[in-house]
């Protein structure tokens, strides 16, 4: 059996700490999920780590880093090594990053959309074949929390109103409240978007280690938040969040991220029945009442 091959089955750890991924589709809350995460002092979530931001723990800031045969890695194994040592450099940049948690520090995440999957792969990589990430996470199992909505026609909306409006986040600052019109059609193809991306993503992930998370639970247990802000240790979503992660549970709401929809969508959208009335003649007409 190869160095490799014996490594199959077993959580990968770097100096103790646990790595595991935050997967979700634009709009689905993962945003708010990370904000929630990093309120605890063992975890820390990095933000979509497979776009170019000027950070160094940003998958193409780590590559720049790099010299020698693994970059671009041509085989397999070469993706493999060289995920590896990311997550090896993932630990000691979060620790600089977070000197006050690193004492505590025992799980670092990920935020991947479910389209960024395909962003790390060997060049000798069939582009037919499964994202190689699935293939390194069941390797190296590691889990993942999969953020979704209940309601897709909800983060069709959401997608639909912050294109119309060019406001994806709210820490604090003023938003337009204006009301905004978005294209039906287009809102019909974000929400057939958002249902087929989940369903694929879900048949990718078998064999790897999955807890679905939803954002209406996690807006109903930070609405029962206490008055100091804390989630109630006796929450049984939030236990089941520290179990899987590995952290002891100490979780607070997001105090500085704001709802960006914070009216009824009659309110928000201009054209609100032409938007109810394509919904209807939709194949999601039993979403319609949720509008």
């Amino acid at each position: 059996m190869s160095s490799l091959d014996s490594k199959i089955g077993t959580h990968h750890q770097v100096e103790g700490v646990n790595h595991f991924a935050l997967v979700g589709s634009q709009r689905s809350g993962t945003n708010f999920l990370r904000e929630l995460l990093n309120t605890n002092p063992p975890t820390v979530v990095h933000g979509e780590v497979m776009l170019p931001y000027p950070l160094p723990i940003t998958w193409h800031n780590f590559l720049r880093t790099m010299a020698g045969p693994r970059v671009p890695p041509v085989t397999k194994e070469d993706a493999i090594a060289l995920v590896d040592e990311y997550l090896v450099f993932s630990v000691a940049d979060t620790r600089r990053g977070y000197v006050g948690k690193s004492g505590e520090l025992k799980a670092i995440g990920f935020d991947i959309k479910y389209n960024q999957l395909r962003f790390i792969a060997p060049v000798l990589w069939d582009l037919r074949d499964p994202p190689f990430l699935f293939e390194y996470m069941r390797l190296r199992n590691i889990p993942i929390l999969h953020m979704q909505r209940r309601n897709a026609l909800h983060q069709a909306l959401s997608i639909a109103i912050a294109e119309a409006r060019g406001v994806y986040h709210n820490y604090g600052r003023k938003v337009d409240s204006g009301r905004v019109a978005i294209d039906p059609d287009r809102l019909l193809g974000h929400l057939q978007w958002v249902v087929e991306e989940a369903a694929s993503f879900r048949a990718l992930a078998h064999g790897i280690d999955l807890l679905d998370v939803y954002y209406e639970d996690l807006v109903e247990e930070c609405n029962a938040a206490l008055p100091d802000g804390k989630l109630r240790v006796e929450s049984r979503l939030m236990d089941r969040i520290r179990q899987f992660l590995g952290v002891y549970n100490s979780f607070s709401r997001p105090m500085s991220l704001k709802k960006v929809i914070d009216r009824p969508y009659a309110e928000v959208l201009e054209n609100y029945e032409a938007v109810l009335t394509a919904v209807r003649k939709s194949p999601f007409e039993q979403m319609a009442a949720s509008i």
